[in-house]
């Protein structure tokens, strides 16, 4: 979550001035119609995905290997690199791993330029401050080193190296760049009060707790207060809150909107007003809490694929299949049987298996794993997704603007994207824009996800790369002359939606509760798609499988109140 500092926001209203602009050096240099710039779609075809919806014919399940895994995981994402991470941590190394793709990470994954050169994320790119609740997320990242100690309070003490530099984040607005993701910079008197509203309120939320005395938000979710006034927020949208306070200002919907489209894909008119109001209160934001409960961003060149490969540290080569497309999942007698095709070789293998994870998204589980009961089958149909598109725009210089700095995030004002990172912002002096870097650019369709994710299918790289230029010509204009190619990677199914109803649906409960041998992982099992959602869930699924087995493990779930 990124929002303008309440300080320096404060001193300018106090003053009765705007927020001073940072003009952008004029160009004469005219806007090309067309850009014509190489480059390539990366990830596996949409086609070979899709196969999941044909019913895999019986000729083609080869009789099951000798060997008996102890578990079967499916879905590399972070729920199921989770799930192995907890199940090697607790001393068992007889499990598998299997991912379509060709690195583990799911939305987390990244790109590399060369064989050891510049890395940089393809989907999700940081995460920020866990609260104290956050137990079995605290757990990994003490692990990686993310975490380092903690406060007499308990809070928790962020590596140095990993936490965001300044400056984090621009704004480009009405030709101009600003500091900060801040919109109010020539707003009106009305929008500035609305703001201090918006603020003052989220502050409360913060501190609020239920009658079970719970965090009224917090993460994972599961531990937030179950207190019904406080669920209730789930049966609206975030606009029909904010409207319902009084707030009708186009610079803070558009703050809002900014938010929720970034962490949920989704915009405020469609998003849950529990979850809108999650994005601001589950964590200490507020300058006033800063000295007691600091809340930092930290970050990686790779973006979050340094999380999920820091818990792949613990598997071995043979607990991971890559470019392994499952097909079929069924329980037979006293064990499961998993079927995946090889998509580089398209040979069919079946593996035996004590017990199965489900780590992938829900709106395939009907199709591979048979004889689910009616009212499952309807809560895994319910999950909708957002649909996303990404570009590695591969420079031989950064953009340079006089009078501002290039930012790691650095966004356009009511665009449909939501600007671009910088990968190496944590690496190297971006004030100096000689040398080759990349950019990630990021564009979520949010709106009619059905239709959008047809379009986005069917549509060729020249098409989005023209897309994503019409952006960052407007922020940088030549910019098309230092650009040597864009990649673009294309997520059909990228986020799950928590529009109302859905995160605290009366069954809810149904989206990871085991079939029998089954266990359910994945951040639209809770609901948000959180990088510690998916975690959560992960750890949470590994442990039902190693109850059923009777492993001993240390629990990494307490879900106490803090």
């Amino acid at each position: 979550m990124r929002s303008i500092p309440r300080r320096l926001f404060l001193q300018y209203c106090l003053l009765g001035l705007g927020i001073p602009f940072l003009p952008r050096c004029s160009s004469p240099t005219p806007k090309p119609s067309t850009f014509d710039i190489l480059g390539e779609i990366v990830g596996e075809p949409s086609g070979i995905g899709h196969l999941v919806w044909q019913p895999l014919a019986e000729a083609l399940i080869p009789p099951p290997t000798e060997k008996r895994h102890t578990a079967i995981i499916i879905g590399g994402g972070v729920s199921g690199v989770s799930a192995g991470w907890k199940l090697a941590r607790s001393g068992v190394s007889d499990f598998v791993i299997l991912d379509i793709g060709n690195q583990l990470g799911g939305t987390s994954i990244s790109g590399q330029v060369g064989t050891s050169g510049i890395a940089f994320p393809w989907g999700a790119h940081y995460i920020n401050t866990p609260p104290m609740e956050a137990d079995c997320i605290l757990e990994v990242l003490e692990e990686l080193q993310v975490v380092v100690g903690y406060t007499p309070l308990g809070w928790p003490i962020m590596n140095p190296d990993y936490i965001l530099r300044e400056p984090a984040e621009r704004l480009f607005i009405e030709n101009r760049w600003v500091e900060h993701l801040d919109p109010f910079s020539t707003g009106t008197q009305g929008d500035h009060q609305a703001f201090e509203e918006f603020e003052t309120d989220m502050f409360r939320w913060m501190l609020h707790r239920g009658a079970d005395q719970r965090r009224a938000f917090t993460l994972p979710l599961e531990y937030s207060s179950a207190d019904p006034d406080v669920r209730a927020l789930d049966k609206i949208t975030m606009k029909e809150y904010m409207r319902q306070k009084g707030w009708d200002s186009e610079r803070l919907d558009w703050f809002v909107n900014y938010g929720c489209r970034d962490d949920y894909a989704c915009p405020i008119d469609e998003v849950s007003a529990w979850a809108g109001i999650h994005y601001y209160a589950c964590r200490y934001y507020a300058d006033q809490l800063q000295d007691r409960f600091p809340v930092h961003t930290v970050t990686w060149p790779e973006g979050n694929a340094f999380l999920v490969n820091g818990m792949a540290r613990r598997f071995s080569v043979a607990n991971v299949r890559l470019n392994a497309l499952v097909l079929s999942v069924r329980q037979v007698e006293n064990e499961v049987l998993v079927t995946f095709m090889d998509t580089q070789t398209r040979q069919f293998t079946t593996l035996r298996g004590q017990t199965a994870i489900y780590a992938g998204q829900k709106h395939i589980a009907n199709y591979i794993i048979p004889n689910l009961p009616d009212d499952q089958k309807t809560a895994f149909q319910e999950c909708q997704y957002t649909p996303w598109l990404t570009g590695s725009i591969h420079l031989k210089r950064l953009p340079q603007t006089k009078q501002s700095t290039l930012a790691w995030d650095n966004v356009m004002y009511e665009s449909e994207g939501l600007g671009y990172v910088a990968a190496e912002h944590q690496t190297r002096d971006t004030t100096d824009g000689e040398g080759a870097s990349v950019l990630t650019y990021y564009l979520p369709f949010d709106r009619e996800p059905n239709i959008k994710r047809r379009e986005l299918l069917d549509k060729g790289h020249d098409f989005w790369v023209n897309e994503i230029m019409k952006d960052l010509w407007e922020m940088h204009p030549g910019i098309e002359k230092d650009i040597t190619r864009i990649d673009l990677y294309k997520w059909g199914h990228a986020m799950i939606r928590p529009t109302p109803n859905f995160i605290w649906h009366p069954d809810r409960a149904l989206r990871g509760r085991p079939f029998g041998k089954i266990f359910f992982a994945n951040a639209d099992v809770t609901g948000l798609p959180l990088f510690e959602e998916a975690c959560y869930s992960g750890i949470r699924a590994a442990q039902g499988a190693m109850n059923m087995l009777r492993i001993l493990y240390a629990n990494s779930i307490q879900g106490g109140i803090r």
